[in-house]
């Protein structure tokens, strides 16, 4: 057999992703299942999960996968339609060997991609590269596997339900899987909780007919901050497309940041272990590092990205972490980010705290900051433009960090200017003590981004977090 070559557009830090029909297509799919098949024979293991989320074209491409797994000599288990957790949650708890979600997670309907994990932990990076090598040169090892289909959906709420306490309180919630796949799972968990419970955009369908599901970004949750100011529901649970992460919104619509959420899980962490590492990743505020220094704990960044964040978790024996977009990682659920685990420990703190989310939330020391901001710009030009900015401030003695990125101090703040790891966009975000503070930020960065052809107008709403 001839080998064959992925588009290197495709190929990105956590995952592989792209648009379909023009950077990916069911033949890289087929070839994606030949390649991790031989990886996983490699690697003594010869049983792969298969699921896939709600967009239009992934039943097709997870039958692809699955024929190109199952020439290698692989057993797939095929769960069907499920959020990506779900998949996590299989190979750890019930088919150890490797697995595999096709799922662009938040990106927009166009898109489609693949995510991958195995019983020794994440698959990224290097594996990804080695990947489109044994695809390239056609090392592909031949065999016959079978394949079954089986729904372990059951099998994944009861797990779940073995974390929810007996003394959760009976709370009014809104819950949004935003059209995603999290929609496949979530009536199973709600009837296993007390309280009163309302879900919109439950239905999955890859359209995303309602919003773009990715709630970090405040544009998103609108329907869901009207649901809970309609109701007057205590808060609001939302959803992206794959369901591994979060994003919450208190009984005043105020939509909670990923490291904000972490503070709260936090708090109760360093509680019961106290002076332990919490982790984040470069994009976070202050805040959260005071906070955890404050509980007592060490707050650790590292760099953007869930595999990024496991492999350091188990490099270090770190047992919570989590990242601004809203995922969420926690020890003892293997830790994996699966947002109604998440969502679930938020209700059992909550329930046994003194105050409610909106009033845990006043308490937050308050930052300005710009959100975060992102530029649509080639693979090539983010690089040029992130080497040039690195080289400048490092011909002026300037201080960063550059584990991802570059996060460079300002008065009384921050600026971060980093590659996503998902779009071909510059990620930028700035945070200050107050708005003169953020603005000298601000023009810091858009001078460092104009000395390399840049041009950025950020316009200041003194927006607070």
């Amino acid at each position: 057999m001839t080998g064959h070559q992925f588009e290197d557009e495709i190929l990105k830090e956590c995952d592989i992703r792209g648009i379909l029909n023009r950077d990916l297509t069911k033949k890289d799919a087929y070839f994606v299942g030949k390649a991790f098949g031989t990886k996983l024979i490699n690697m003594d293991k010869n049983k792969c999960v298969v699921g896939y989320d709600g967009r239009i074209s992934s039943p097709e491409l997870s039958r692809e996968v699955i024929r190109g797994l199952s020439e290698t000599g692989i057993d797939v288990i095929d769960i069907g339609l499920v959020p990506t957790p779900v998949v996590y949650f299989a190979v750890a708890e019930l088919f150890p060997g490797g697995g595999l979600i096709v799922t662009a997670s938040h990106n927009p309907p166009e898109y489609n991609g693949f995510k991958f994990i195995t019983e020794d932990g994440p698959f990224f990076a290097d594996d990804l590269k080695k990947l489109a090598d044994i695809s390239r040169s056609a090392s592909f090892i031949k065999g016959h596997g079978n394949s079954r289909k089986e729904n372990i959906i059951p099998s994944y709420i009861k797990y779940l339900s073995g974390f929810i306490a007996p003394s959760l309180k009976s709370f009014s919630i809104v819950w949004d899987p935003g059209n995603g796949a999290a929609g496949a799972t979530l009536p199973f968990l709600i009837n296993s909780l007390p309280g009163k419970h309302r879900v919109i955009c439950g239905e999955v369908d890859g359209n995303f007919p309602n919003h773009h599901p990715d709630p970090s970004v405040e544009s998103n949750v609108r329907m869901l901050q009207k649901a809970v100011k309609d109701t007057k529901a205590d808060f609001g649970i939302a959803f992206d497309g794959d369901g591994d992460r979060i994003g919450v919104i208190d009984s005043e619509g105020y939509l909670l940041q990923g490291d904000q959420l972490l503070t709260i899980y936090a708090g109760t962490y360093l509680k019961e272990n106290p002076g332990e590492t919490v982790m984040t990743e470069v994009k976070a505020s202050q805040m959260f590092q005071d906070a955890i220094t404050d509980f007592g704990g060490k707050p650790l960044m590292w760099k953007v990205g869930h595999t990024n964040q496991k492999a350091k978790m188990l490099e270090q024996n770190i047992q919570l972490a989590g990242e601004t977009s809203g995922h969420i990682y926690f020890g003892e659920n293997n830790g994996y980010d699966d947002a109604l685990f998440a969502a679930l420990k938020l209700i059992t703190i909550l329930s046994q705290a003194d105050k409610n989310l909106t009033e845990i939330r006043k308490t937050f020391p308050v930052y300005h900051d710009t959100g975060e901001i992102r530029i649509e710009i080639s693979k090539s030009e983010r690089e040029k433009a992130l080497s040039e900015i690195a080289e400048r401030l490092n011909s002026t003695g300037r201080q960063f960090l550059a584990i991802d990125g570059i996060r460079a101090s300002c008065k009384n703040g921050f600026w971060i200017v980093r590659g996503s790891n998902t779009l071909p966009q510059l990620t930028i975000r700035c945070e200050g003590t107050s708005e003169l503070d953020l603005e000298y930020c601000i023009k810091d960065l858009e001078h460092q981004l104009s000395l390399s052809g840049i041009v950025l107008n950020i316009e200041l709403e003194g927006k607070k977090v």
